[in-house]
């Protein structure tokens, strides 16, 4: 009688001579809590941007809130890894460092160098990007541009966002030490000290990662596009009702076309409102989306009702951001319109 080979389970993967066991409710398990942290992460992210801004969003049902989470926490892991090396290579025995390591060493610098060139595209660019709230205060604290100060900047921008992750990194290792310090030696005076660290590392590793999470949402975060889960503003016109009409003029929005708005910058959108970038006539630089009052940048938000919006038309990015009107634009065209009429 022929042998009947067994035929693997639905959680068995054969390779070679070798068979795998695949857990997956484990790895479900695994997916749903990643997908929770990448949702809390972005939308802790998100909303600290807006709260310099003036906005609060708690739109919960949104795909781009795991996008900007995993964007987050990608950049996070990635520029942790040589900290975490480093750390790891001071609490071992003193020893030459082997070859392989010497290249190890050299890939996690990469992450570091990609950093500081993101710093210095932030710094270096001509004019300031919509949104970008931490290169707007560095530059009110070094004034005038040149070579050096940009050089400057860009280091202030980079340390910002690397010394949250370099103290998060070593104190989970350093935690991680602990605890196993403290399971190792459970009745003895020994593990006192470790069990009484280890919740102050722990807590310290958590408020430097949320640190990490603010200083990424007022630096990078406006300057990456959408479709990468960043908040860099894009560009679109609205068609507005008869009605909404008078109520935009009022609020400072100009009209390219009848019942069509200009270019306008769009900072963020949520379920009932579009929030818009605009510029004041009072600013002194023509491309600056907001204006100085009392040496800091105020930021000029205007949040359109969706009520008001029947269509949308995208626009390329005009060559400077729109200014506001008078308020008493809508007062001056409706006087127009009748005199036009009789």
């Amino acid at each position: 009688m022929a042998e009947t080979s067994a035929v693997p389970g639905a959680g068995d993967i054969r390779e070679g001579d070798q068979e795998v066991s695949l857990d997956f409710a484990a790895l479900t398990k695994y997916g749903a809590v990643s997908a929770a942290l990448a949702y809390a992460t972005g939308m802790l992210t998100i909303n600290i941007y807006l709260h310099e801004l003036g906005i609060t969003d708690f739109s919960f049902a949104k795909p781009k809130l795991i996008l900007t989470g995993v964007l987050v926490l990608m950049t996070f892991l990635l520029l942790a890894l040589l900290p975490v090396f480093i750390a790891i290579r001071m609490a071992e025995d003193v020893r030459p460092v082997r070859p392989h390591s010497r290249k190890m060493l050299f890939w996690l610098f990469l992450p570091l160098v990609a950093l500081f060139g993101a710093s210095a595209a932030l710094c270096f660019g001509q004019k300031i990007g919509l949104g970008q709230v931490a290169v707007w205060g560095v530059w009110e604290l070094l004034g005038t541009r040149n070579v050096a100060k940009e050089s400057l900047a860009s280091l202030i921008i980079a340390a910002e966002v690397y010394v949250p992750i370099c103290v998060a990194a070593v104190s989970a290792y350093a935690a991680t030490l602990l605890f196993k310090r403290a399971k190792s030696t459970p009745d003895t005076h020994q593990s006192v000290p470790a069990r009484i660290y280890y919740p102050i590392v722990v807590s310290l590793a958590v408020v430097a990662v949320v640190g990490y999470i603010y200083a990424f949402s007022l630096t990078f975060y406006a300057a990456i596009p959408p479709a990468f889960g960043g908040g860099k503003p894009y560009f679109e016109s609205f068609l507005i009702t008869n009605d909404g009409i008078c109520p935009l003029l009022q609020l400072g929005i100009s009209f390219g076309e009848p019942n069509i708005t200009e270019a306008l910058p769009v900072l963020h959108e949520s379920d009932n409102l579009v929030a818009v970038w605009l510029k004041s006539k009072k600013s002194a630089d023509p491309n600056s989306p907001s204006e100085t009052a009392g040496g800091h940048r105020v930021p000029i938000v205007v949040q359109l009702d969706k009520t008001l919006i029947t269509g949308i038309v995208a626009a390329s990015a005009p060559p400077t951001t729109p200014q506001l009107n008078d308020p008493q634009a809508c007062i001056t065209s409706s006087a127009s319109g009748v005199a036009k009429d009789k």
